[in-house]
């Protein structure tokens, strides 16, 4: 019986020895993922910043290793060798990709910001790369290119401007609401810098011609409103910041969300144990139009997690779940710089998709 067992371990043995020489894995042997061509040119259009800009396909790689493979798809600056490459997807099933246009022109602009190249036309290239891990050498891809002509700006939603004390009454400086569907209901995040109470209205042009505003006697912090055209100037909201919605059929103006003050908080202050890092409104004009965030400067370490809230409460916080960011990594769910530094940390809120830009001083 006990030679009968080692009789069989042996040819267990000698079976899975065999198995792995079987699938060793041979570079030399592996065929690299193909990549189909694409368009020899494109032009970007911020008005369709959700559409498909570039469908990519491409043949599987072929390692004869069971393994799961993982390929990237880099583009660079045509030249560059791919020595600056940004990664527009990775993917260990899929042989296709389909970019938004958004997505692609911020990554053109990416890579000639990094190479310090003039914004503009540019040539592009594309490849694959794939490996079955990183101890072993990666498979590369034919390369493919394209000259893309890149927007500038953001795409344009129809608008509503608010229009009030604290922007001076100039429509030149006014925050919006937006009609991200593009019907008639419009919403956005406004910051009236402690002068809600001065008064303010809402324009659908940048002009007098007509206003909507309210009509009698105005209830403090009134959740909802029905405004009239050419009405008062609304007095009765009192809060730094509000999320405010507005239908242009019914004329119902919506307040929720209302504010004093918007901080950083993290790793660095306990999660609160002291006062969060507050931050102020302030606004600088890009692409001929002003753009309002709130900032702050705050010397962060290297991962350590940080957020974004409200009067020193957990209550409609801001985190990666809910901004758009640049500069920034995410760790469990929280906001981290990779470097220890001073940062300028600027939340654009009055934006369709509220963005976050972090940049190191």
């Amino acid at each position: 019986m006990k030679k009968t067992i080692l009789y069989l371990s042996l040819l267990i043995l000698t079976a899975c020895n065999s198995d792995l020489e079987k699938v060793q894995y041979n570079v030399s042997e592996a065929k690299a993922a193909v990549l189909q061509s694409i368009d020899e040119s494109y032009v970007l259009d911020a008005q369709e910043s959700d559409l498909t800009a570039i469908e990519f396909e491409w043949a599987q790689p072929q390692t004869n290793y069971p393994a799961s493979v993982t390929t990237d798809l880099q583009m660079d600056v045509q030249g560059n060798e791919f020595s600056n490459a940004v990664i527009l997807a990775s993917t260990k099933t899929d042989s296709t990709y389909s970019i938004t246009t958004a997505d692609l022109n911020a990554a053109i602009i990416k890579l000639q910001t990094a190479n310090n190249l003039e914004f503009g036309p540019q040539n592009m290239e594309f490849r694959l790369v794939s490996s079955i891990s990183p101890v072993a050498a990666p498979l590369y891809s034919n390369v493919v290119s394209s000259l893309i002509t890149p927007f500038a700006g953001e795409r344009e939603y129809p608008q509503i401007w608010i229009i009030g004390d604290y922007c001076g009454w100039n429509h030149d400086n006014s925050q919006f609401l937006y009609s991200a569907n593009e019907d008639e209901n419009y919403s956005g995040m406004i910051c009236f810098a402690g002068k809600a109470p001065n008064g303010w209205k809402l324009t659908p042009a940048a002009n007098w011609e007509n206003d909507w505003g309210g009509k009698g006697t105005l209830i403090e912090e009134a959740p909802s409103l029905i405004l009239v055209e050419k009405g008062e100037n609304l007095t009765n909201y009192s809060k730094n910041t509000y999320q405010v919605s507005f239908n242009t059929s019914t004329l119902t103006l919506n307040m929720s969300q209302g504010h004093d003050t918007w901080g950083i908080v993290g790793v660095y202050n306990n999660w609160g144990a002291t006062p969060d890092t507050e931050m102020v409104l302030a606004s600088d004009v890009e692409y001929g139009k002003r753009q309002y965030y709130l900032t702050t400067t705050l010397f962060l370490k290297a991962d350590e997690g940080w957020k974004i809230r409200p009067d020193n409460t957990w209550t409609n916080d801001r985190g990666p779940d809910q901004l758009k960011y640049e500069g920034v990594e995410v760790l469990d769910g929280n906001f981290i710089v990779t470097e220890d530094g001073n940062y300028t940390i600027k939340w654009y809120f009055n934006k369709v998709e509220e963005k976050l830009v972090v940049v190191q001083n």
